[in-house]
């Protein structure tokens, strides 16, 4: 379960239903140890009890948003003449109202009424617990805007989607009557365009909402598509005894031989003049104890700490196992939420030069993804989550940037346990308010979203904007810096540092020559116009963006009418434009690849997954479907890979790449050169025995095949010292690079939000 964002806000960005904290250092000084062994006698355990409220809600659409003034929140007789509000209907599931009350809830102009006007909820409900001390009432999800009140006290508001929320109900709550619980929740519609541009409204539309699930209207999300409703969980949680207040905070620092980490458990305890606080630290894969403290905590704030010896650290899958432990809490002998955590130490070293990685002191070589898996977050289950992430290890990625949204807490568990990396985006994407108020609530939610991810260890950078100003550099010219160097990236900056001093920050994602930033995106033979190999003979230090979007395969797209009926006689002609997103992929990551720390650190291909059925940029459609882009992935993304370099209408050598960290002895290519129309045999090769340190690059072989009439296809293998092969690629007409897609990326849809090619 994750954090509650109102009550475990540290001082400066604390919300409406906190305490505020704002003479209190943080973390806190540790209160003295006392070796006891027993609760306090005189006070009873806080035993918890939940009730869980995820169903039997009501729901209505004020289509006038006078619901307040008119006394809803009270309770009124819907069907009385004059005020024209809507009756109570039953809603089956709590998840996004367009998933619930659509059939087709990815695209389409009659999706805008669910975001013209504000959707009430109601729920009825009993909970007798009259001996409780507090009594809580939580939301783990609301998107986007919402105000609760209960038995028609009004509770407070919330702003954001991603984050939790909760209130101290205990003098609201009726234990010997029916309570009756009512939420306001609306998502609306922007209207303000920056420098009235209508024209280019998609990009320079300034995005109110601090969220990255809306709108998007460039064939990612569609044009009249905005999520809206309640999902997730809500519970009534009462407790008695000591109890903490909010979520406490687990921070941990690493000796000079990562072996011995001090770990500190931070929080603040109501309610509790004196409490028995236990901490214990298990490795979840051997379930061994390694580390066990008691002591008493005061009421107020708290800080205590400890030692763990021998701990093992959590790394990515091809750099070996991915350690997790568990810390199990107990206060005053009640067990409360276990904490899994992992250790690893991550930085990021930039210069003009190098943007690098290093993950527990070695080199970590970026080979990312982007993973948007569906609009409506709410749609998504931990079991669709590990068929994604098994997929995304099984492509050789061991990187994903969560692209400006946030998933929900089961993925983030899932690559903590699969050894998979993130970077993690905050909801900032192109063009935004300017006010210091905007700002403010931007700098709020995204604290939130830290405050709610920091225990994953899986999480080892967050992004702070996302290509800022590249409206203005891309139809002006001119290049605006207003976000990066005066709202809001500055305070988000300092934000982000002080919350979380572990991991390193980007702060504007594109911004290749930001100190504080260093990486680029490149489109080119894709969104940016031109062809593909036109990136030849340039360098790239770290890219966290490349990519094209194509269809899927046919089958998939005729179940959608809508979809099969603009694209036409397109579905008859789907191949080519597969084959071109497989070839600008390959040509892409071996381009990165064969300059290894030449400068090049890494790169991310955008993105993984189809995030709707009409959003092509996945090598995976979104029924889950391969396409042909796959097969670059599995050629030429794997940790140990092999490749040829081909320079002005020539392969002039053959090369191995290996991103893990072992030493590969004994290497040795095998390979074969055909003719591409028919099959024969032209050459055939074997390079000498070589040796690849880890991080190393290598070079296997001097080629020398020049471009000609006849098509050429080559294929190789490369085997270890124990004649196992441990990378292979194919190039099938090795010179013969496809052009840029007819109508690609200029015509698309705006009704279904999706790319039109030349349909």
């Amino acid at each position: 379960m994750r954090r509650s964002s109102c009550l475990s806000c540290p001082p400066s960005f604390s919300t409406s239903s906190s305490t505020d904290k704002s003479s209190t250092a943080w973390p806190p000084e540790p209160s003295a140890d006392d070796d006891l062994t027993t609760p306090n006698p005189r006070r009873k355990r806080a035993l918890p009890m939940e009730l869980n409220l995820d169903t039997r809600w009501q729901i209505l659409q004020d289509v006038h948003d006078n619901g307040e003034e008119l006394g809803l929140p009270v309770g009124i007789e819907l069907t009385a003449l004059g005020h024209q509000l809507s009756e109570w209907e039953p809603l089956r599931h709590l998840r996004h109202l367009q998933l619930e009350l659509e059939n087709t809830p990815y695209w389409g102009r009659r999706l805008r009424y669910f975001n013209d006007a504000p959707w009430w909820y109601l729920n009825e409900f009993e909970f007798a617990d009259s001996a409780a001390e507090c009594v809580t009432l939580s939301f783990t999800n609301v998107d986007y805007f919402c105000r609760v009140w209960l038995n028609g006290e009004y509770l407070g508001e919330h702003e954001g989607y991603a984050t939790p929320f909760s209130f101290d109900i205990t003098g609201v709550i009726r234990h010997e009557a029916t309570n009756r619980l009512v939420v306001k929740v609306w998502s609306p519609w922007d209207s303000e365009i920056e420098k009235n541009a209508p024209e280019l409204r998609t990009f320079r539309v300034k995005r109110d909402l601090v969220k990255g699930t809306y709108e998007h209207d460039d064939t990612l999300i569609a044009r009249d598509v905005n999520p809206v409703g309640i999902y997730g969980t809500v519970r009534i949680t009462s407790t008695r005894g000591a109890r903490f207040d909010g979520e406490p905070r687990v921070s941990y620092e690493l000796d000079m031989d990562a072996r011995q980490a001090s770990v500190c458990f931070a929080g603040e305890l109501a309610a509790a003049p004196d409490a028995k606080l236990e901490l214990e630290l298990v490795h979840l894969s051997t379930g061994k104890t390694i580390a066990h403290t008691a002591t008493r905590i005061a009421e107020g704030a708290f800080a205590a700490r400890f030692d763990a010896h021998g701990v093992r650290l959590w790394t990515t899958w091809d750099r070996g196992h991915p350690h997790l432990y568990e810390l199990r809490v107990t206060l005053d002998g009640v067990p409360q939420r276990p904490r899994r955590m992992g250790f690893r130490r991550v930085t990021l070293d930039r210069t003009p030069g190098r943007t690098a990685y290093s993950l527990n002191g070695h080199p970590l070589y970026v080979r990312g993804t982007s993973y948007f898996p569906d609009v409506y977050v709410s749609s998504l289950s931990p079991q669709r989550y590990r068929r994604d992430l098994l997929a995304i290890k099984a492509a050789g990625f061991n990187v994903i940037r969560v692209h400006v949204h946030v998933e929900l807490d089961s993925f983030y568990d899932l690559c903590d346990e699969l050894g998979i990396a993130l970077l993690q985006d905050s909801e900032y994407n192109w063009t935004h308010p300017v006010s210091d108020a905007w700002a403010e609530r931007m700098v709020r939610i995204y604290s939130d979203t830290i405050l709610m991810l920091e225990d994953h260890p899986s999480l080892i950078t967050w992004i702070c904007l996302n290509e800022p100003g590249v409206a203005d550099v891309l139809f002006d010219g001119t290049p605006n810096n207003r976000a990066m160097e005066v709202s809001p990236g500055p305070a988000l900056v300092d934000a982000v540092t002080a919350l979380d001093p572990s991991r390193p920050l980007i702060k504007g994602s594109y911004c290749e020559d930001d100190p504080l930033s260093g990486d680029s995106h490149n489109y080119l033979g894709s969104l940016h116009g031109g062809e593909y190999t036109e990136i030849d003979g340039t360098t790239e230090k770290l890219n966290t963006e490349f990519g094209v979007d194509a269809p899927g395969i046919r089958s998939n797209l005729e179940k959608e009418p809508d979809l099969e009926r603009r694209l036409g006689s397109l579905l008859d002609g789907l191949e080519p434009i597969q084959e071109y997103q497989y070839r600008l992929l390959k040509h892409y990551i071996e381009h990165y690849r064969l300059q290894k720390d030449a400068p090049n650190t890494g790169y991310v291909q955008f993105m993984f997954i189809d995030l709707s059925p009409q959003s092509f940029y996945g090598v995976y459609d979104w029924w889950g479907v391969p396409k042909r882009g796959l097969d670059a992935l599995s050629e030429s993304n794997q940790p140990t890979a092999v490749m040829l370099r081909v320079s002005s209408g020539r392969a002039d050598s053959l090369w191995f790449v290996n991103d893990t960290g072992d030493q590969l002895p004994h290497l040795v290519a095998r390979w074969s050169l055909r003719d591409g129309t028919t099959g024969a045999l032209l050459d055939e090769g074997e390079s000498v025995p070589a040796s690849c340190g880890p991080d190393g690059i290598v070079r296997l072989a001097t080629m020398s095949i020049a471009a000609s009439e006849t098509p050429v296809s080559f294929r190789v293998s490369v085997f270890d010292g124990a004649d196992r092969v441990i990378a292979e690629n194919r190039y099938e007409r090795l010179f013969d690079h496809p052009r840029r897609l007819e109508g690609h990326p200029d015509r698309m849809s705006h009704e279904l939000g999706m790319r039109l090619y030349h349909a």
